[in-house]
């Protein structure tokens, strides 16, 4: 299958080597109202596609066990949103940005801070004049909050760091990206990169480029920029040696073919990764949804009727695996779903008021219904995952006008 980027095809396939230690992924802009309705469809399919059973095995239908159930959060101090940026610090899920509007006033540079053991919210220091707009490119550092965010077509461009200790801003260069939507980050333990995005109909340009906070410079990346036709919103994944892109990219939007990148921002070195090679279909797609270990993490997109598995990729190997065998659940009608990733295990929701949860270890999926929440019947909620709590919080409704409502809820999994 022939992708159109600028890629040495010497090393596409070949495996590399060393030392490499697993980092957690960054969590993931605004979407424009025009582009909302076809972005949520797609998120519902790929979150329906994902699940049927997720934990131990289970018999068709059955839960395992008394199953957990969401609650309540109390209400935040700030006005609901889509697609905010959300982080998990340890002690506190801080929420920062996203679309939100109180009247006819955008609140896009809010944030706050909510603690599960004191069940708690905080208001934080609202972001600089210019620094504000959607959730895909903020990361936590490990001890600061690095935010880039651009809003198009008419929205501003710019960054800055969040110090928690000190409950204030500082202002970074807004860097050479320019305005753009769609796009995908990852924190590599040093620098924030930044893959991707659209103005509208057309792919935003530069492709993608580096901040480092610390001393508040930016570079290009050149061999990233070389692609040509990445489609917006990628999956990004820094695996501590490397980020991976996952993706489609199009000669034009009537020729598409998905890709998997590599690419080594110390090297400036980008490999192609042989796809054909994929335990998959010819007609299912790989959507990147995390690293376990030292493995990426896929789940299969494709027909209503193909069956829906997890596809894991060794990097140092080469080697694909595919797990699972079990058909899909429908799609929900009329409904928006989310999905989560805890680092070994894949929530989904069904749409109504379940979960599916996938057990990447054990191979197994569960059933559970906790109860309504934020992940069934909406999108672009703040979701983090603490290590015992899955958290999520706004989001919009698939109603009129795609309203914003301010509620949360949390829920507490078994290891």
């Amino acid at each position: 299958m022939r992708e159109d980027i600028q890629v040495q095809d010497a090393a596409s396939s070949t495996p590399r080597t060393g030392s490499r230690k697993p980092v957690a992924p960054a969590p993931s802009g605004r979407w424009r109202t025009s582009h909302l309705v076809v972005a949520l469809l797609v998120a519902a399919l790929v979150a329906a596609a994902a699940g049927a059973l997720i934990g131990r095995a289970t018999k068709s239908g059955e839960e395992a066990g008394s199953a957990p159930t969401w609650q309540t959060l109390p209400t935040a101090p700030i006005v609901g949103r889509l697609g905010p940026g959300a982080v998990w610090t340890g002690t506190e899920m801080i929420i920062w940005g996203g679309a939100a509007r109180s009247g006819t006033i955008e609140r896009e540079y809010e944030g706050a801070a909510y603690n599960p053991a004191t069940s708690t919210w905080r208001t934080i220091a609202p972001s600089p004049p210019g620094v504000q707009g959607g959730g895909t490119g903020v990361v936590w550092t490990g001890n600061e909050i690095v935010v880039w965010a651009s809003n198009s077509p008419d929205g501003p461009v710019g960054a800055a760091v969040y110090d928690l200790s000190t409950d204030s801003w500082r202002r970074l260069p807004s860097g050479p990206l320019g305005k753009r939507e769609g796009y995908s980050s990852a924190w590599t333990g040093k620098e924030l990169i930044v893959v991707g995005g659209s103005l509208g109909d057309t792919l935003a340009k530069p492709v993608a480029a580096a901040l480092e906070p610390q001393i508040g410079s930016w570079r290009l990346l050149p061999a990233l920029n070389e692609v040509t036709g990445l489609m917006p919103s990628p999956g990004v994944v820094w695996d501590g040696h490397e980020v991976f892109v996952a993706g489609s990219v199009c000669v034009k939007r009537s020729s598409c073919s998905p890709t998997l990148l590599a690419y080594d921002p110390a090297t400036d070195a980008l490999r192609k990764i042989d796809l054909a090679k994929a335990p998959i279909a010819p007609q299912q797609q790989l959507k990147l949804i995390g690293l376990s270990g030292t493995d990426l993490v896929f789940s299969t997109v494709g027909l209503a009727n193909v069956r829906i598995l997890i596809v894991r990729y060794e990097p140092t190997t080469g080697s694909w695996s595919r797990k699972g065998a079990f058909a899909p659940f429908p799609v929900p009608v009329g409904a928006y779903t989310q999905t989560a990733w805890l680092g070994d295990r894949y929530v989904a929701a069904d749409g109504s008021s379940g979960l599916q949860i996938y057990n990447l270890d054990a191979d197994t999926w569960q059933t559970i219904t906790p109860g309504p929440s934020p992940l069934n019947s909406r999108e672009g909620s703040a979701i983090v995952w603490t290590g015992t709590e899955l958290i999520a919080w706004s989001g919009t409704v698939y109603e009129r006008f795609n309203p914003t409502p301010a509620d949360g809820a949390s829920l507490t999994l078994p290891g």
